[in-house]
C-alpha cells in the first residue's frame, strides 16, 4: 500500500476554480471507475488551502495516470498553488475503517 498526500494553498479568487477542478476530477474518476484506488479531495476550513490524499493498494500502479482529467488537473494544481508542491509519502499509524 501507498498512501502520499499534496497540501497547497492558493489566492482566495481561484478557490472556485479549484473546487471546480476537482468536481471534474471526481466524475471522470466515477466514470473510469479505476479499482485498487482510495482518492480525497478536502478545502481545509473556510480557508483557500486544499488537501489531497492518494491511497494505492498497489504502490507500482497508479490507476490515475491513465485518466486525462486526472492528468489535466495534476498540471492545473502547479498553477493553482502559491509555491511548488510535489506529492509526498507518508505512513499510516493507525485506521478505522467500518
Amino acid at each position: 500500500m501507498s498512501v502520499q498526500i499534496v497540501r497547497f494553498s492558493t489566492g482566495a479568487e481561484k478557490i472556485g476554480e479549484v473546487e471546480d477542478g476537482i468536481k471534474r476530477l471526481f466524475a471522470a474518476m466515477e466514470e473510469a471507475a479505476p479499482t485498487g484506488i482510495d482518492y480525497t479531495a478536502l478545502r481545509v476550513g473556510d480557508g483557500a488551502e486544499f488537501l489531497l490524499i492518494l491511497e494505492l493498494a498497489d504502490a507500482d500502479t497508479n490507476p490515475l495516470l491513465e485518466i486525462q482529467e486526472a492528468l489535466a488537473f495534476r498540471a492545473k494544481v502547479a498553477g493553482w498553488a502559491e509555491v511548488p508542491v510535489a506529492p509526498q509519502s507518508v505512513t499510516v499509524l493507525g485506521r478505522y475503517s467500518r
